[in-house]
């Protein structure tokens, strides 16, 4: 291999993830949220979404009782990451109590709206799977 193959290589490669980066910014400020699109990272949502989904939301407007959302867990029983359940209850304003479809109990903390990220519009089967093994690798 030649020093300009390589480089040229190298070259597309990078250009390559600065146009998805791009592109992904532009998609997160059209829909109004910081995570337009989200893999399913585990079975909580079964039947709904399953683990290697990709989940499409937009910014979490008009929040109703059986929508989905992203949130970021801020509570001791949970690890600090984002968790994608459904809407069950608001207690009181600015605040709503999540759950699992697949799991038997409420999440542990109620969510206050500041944590809500994004409300989940679609998912498209398996197409999730590539970001969960990048992170299992460490990438």
């Amino acid at each position: 291999m030649s020093v300009n193959y390589v480089t040229k290589n190298l070259f597309e490669v990078i250009v390559a993830f600065i146009v998805a980066f791009l592109v992904y910014q532009g998609l997160a400020f059209a829909v109004g949220t910081s995570v337009p699109i989200v893999s399913v990272a585990s079975e909580s949502m079964l039947p709904t979404l399953h683990k290697g989904d990709l989940v499409f939301s937009v910014r979490p407007d008009n929040l109703g009782t059986d929508d989905i959302v992203i949130y970021h867990a801020n509570c001791p029983q949970l690890p600090e990451e984002d968790v994608i359940h459904r809407v069950i209850e608001f207690p009181a304003t600015g605040m709503i109590i999540t759950k699992g479809d697949n799991n038997l109990y409420e999440d542990p903390c109620v969510v206050e709206f500041e944590q809500v990220k994004g409300k989940v519009v679609f998912a498209v089967p398996l197409l999730g799977w590539p970001r969960l093994i990048l992170g299992l690798l460490g990438i």
